[in-house]
């Protein structure tokens, strides 16, 4: 039996027409109690549901970056995967995570126009690529020429980074493993929040961003619930994902969007709850990064 699990896309803006996304949903007021029961607190996080093939639709890295970039998130260094680090990944599930997490800090360089920064992360994420198997997405070297040389051009930049991701998902299809794309953006997913969540000081306006990027986080676990790749060892990621889930829906606020007492745009947080939920997500983003 065919299972979809549909990650809702992200609406945001583009300069240029090479982006194109749709619209984080929240979930709706009038859920049944019998969905609600599907929630994963229920599930151990080893269990795999080997019997069922799952289609699901991702939003890429930079559409996460930019809805954090509109809501006036500035660049701050020191907060990305080091590109030096690319060597020391030698595991598969290491090398498909890390691909997620450059990515994301690839679209987040872009979109702050840091340009040595983006072009180092570039070459990271070619390495990633390669490492896993994907020599195809960057070609015979094209790509990188053409980003560097176009540098400051940001809607070229875009231009390339929609070819790249469009290359991977044709790999991805061609190979008949659309399913690892989950991998790659859960990873990107805990990297922008990362990012997101360590820079809400003095910015408002990223909390309630942070907050609609939860609404999707029970259908990304669902997701990795489904792999069926036995070399990839995902467990400690969906406890991690998991924890915070559950932690989230906790929060006084969030219990109340949950019973449809409040809309979502009336979600807060107060300083202990996102003091929690950053740490979690930090302890979480260490342990993808550190291999």
């Amino acid at each position: 039996m065919r299972k979809y699990i549909n990650l809702p896309q992200l609406s945001i803006l583009f300069v240029g027409l090479f982006l194109l996304s749709a619209c984080a949903e929240a979930p709706k007021k009038e859920e049944k109690k019998e969905e609600k029961k599907e929630k994963v607190e229920s599930a151990p996080a080893s269990e795999q549901i080997i019997d069922e093939e799952v289609s699901f639709m991702l939003p890429s890295p930079i559409q996460i970056a930019a809805i954090f970039n509109r809501a006036g998130l500035e660049y701050k260094s020191g907060l990305t995967n080091n590109p030096t680090n690319v060597d020391k990944y030698n595991t598969k599930t290491s090398k498909y995570l890390n691909f997620g997490v450059y990515s994301a800090d690839l679209a987040y360089a872009v979109l702050n126009n840091q340009q040595q920064a983006a072009i180092d992360q570039l070459n990271a994420v070619k390495k990633m690529s390669d490492a896993i198997g994907m020599p195809n997405v960057f070609g015979g070297g094209d790509l990188i020429k053409s980003f560097e040389s176009n540098i400051g051009n940001q809607d070229t930049i875009l231009r390339i980074l929609t070819t790249i991701k469009r290359r991977t998902d044709e790999f991805l299809m061609e190979n008949e493993e659309e399913s690892k794309e989950a991998i790659f953006f859960s990873a990107a997913w805990v990297e922008g929040m990362y990012i997101g969540a360590n820079s809400t000081s003095g910015n408002a306006k990223v909390e309630p961003r942070l907050i609609e990027q939860m609404t999707i986080l029970e259908n990304i676990i669902k997701a990795l619930r489904v792999q069926q790749d036995p070399s990839l060892d995902l467990n400690f990621l969906i406890d991690g994902l998991t924890n915070v889930y559950q932690t989230y829906n906790d929060f006084e606020n969030v219990r109340k969007f949950n019973q449809g007492e409040i809309e979502l745009s009336a979600v807060k947080l107060s300083d202990s709850e996102l003091s929690t939920l950053t740490n979690q997500i930090t302890e979480l983003r260490t342990q993808i990064v550190n291999g």
